[in-house]
């Protein structure tokens, strides 16, 4: 079976990638012969920002088929390992507090750099201390582009899983998009409630951020997480793992959001992100044919059907590319 095809058997006819420039020569390869199915955004590395701007590759150049995506940063490390920055100690110890990578000055002149070659930021951001000092990062770069008169950007966080509270508005002040995986927090809730304690109250904060206006574009973190759209799904509306724990409410149920809140996540919102909401995200006259066929009604079904919803036949560009 191919990449191609294992994503397909789960609902996907696009996918966003930060994977190596040599994942991008191979994807370039196989479009050039027309064998790419799979519509696809490729972040570049940081280490290849001067490169790109040499050469001219700017965000969103490309066709349907394959485009450039953003420049991936790193803030910080994981929850796990407990490398994620922290603005207070982990839960049980006295000093630590994660590993901060980069400052939002250090962020700013990247960021400036990358504006001025045509290029948006994909930024890597687990902690709150992480996210903070991004936020106040994108906070200049967003007053650099509006004096200098530079294009408004459509900067990302890679996963928000952690924000302080007086942090939970500033994404959609600034229009930064909040690229987040719900099949993370299901995954990591034990984790969460043993290193983060009480913040895991504004951990993996949907219903929050967007009651607040934040722009979403929900994903996996494949092969971290399952590819599976509708496990995460599942997850947005239950916050409950597949056996149903930890309870009928989920875990911080204060966060869940509905079917449409998250269908919207996982199909307009990473359209915008790529720039392609004019013709990719929805089933409308004069967008891109891509589309899934569901015998499962998503809007009707209980919420714990949800996550067993599997695609009977796929269509990309108005060709059926995969049939159950």
């Amino acid at each position: 079976m191919t990449s191609q095809e294992s994503l397909w058997r789960v609902g996907l006819t696009g996918v966003h990638s930060m994977e190596s420039t040599d994942g991008l020569k191979s994807l370039q390869r196989l479009n050039q012969r027309e064998q790419l199915k799979l519509r696809v955004l490729s972040s570049l590395p940081l280490e290849k920002l001067n490169h790109a701007i040499e050469t001219g590759l700017t965000s969103n150049f490309g066709d349907d088929m394959l485009r450039i995506g953003g420049v991936k940063i790193f803030m910080d490390g994981a929850l796990g390992p407990q490398t994620a920055a922290m603005l207070e100690p982990f839960v049980g110890e006295t000093d630590e507090k994660g590993m901060l990578f980069m400052d939002k000055e250090e962020l700013f002149e990247i960021g400036q750099r990358a504006v001025r070659g045509g290029l948006s930021l994909a930024v890597h951001a687990i902690g709150d201390a992480a996210n903070h000092e991004t936020l106040m990062g994108l906070a200049q770069l967003r007053a650099y582009e509006e004096t200098e008169g530079y294009p408004h950007a459509r900067h990302r966080i890679e996963h928000v899983q952690l924000l302080h509270p007086d942090d939970l508005g500033i994404l959609a002040e600034l229009d930064v998009i909040a690229s987040m995986q719900p099949i993370h927090a299901t995954s990591d809730m034990v984790m969460a409630d043993k290193h983060w304690g009480e913040r895991s109250r504004y951990g993996y904060a949907w219903r929050t951020l967007i009651d607040k206006g934040t722009r979403m574009a929900f994903g996996s973190d494949a092969p971290v997480d399952s590819p599976n759209p509708f496990h995460g799904i599942h997850a947005a509306v239950t916050r409950q793992r597949a056996d149903g724990s930890p309870g009928p409410n989920g875990w911080y149920p204060e966060e869940r959001i509905t079917v449409e809140e998250a269908l919207h996540g996982y199909t307009t919102g990473p359209a915008y992100a790529a720039g392609m909401e004019h013709k990719l995200g929805q089933l409308a006259p004069d967008y891109l044919a891509d589309l899934i066929v569901v015998d499962t009604d998503p809007f009707t079904c209980s919420p714990e059907e949800l996550r067993e919803i599997t695609p009977k036949a796929i269509m990309v560009g108005g060709d059926w590319v995969w049939e159950k």
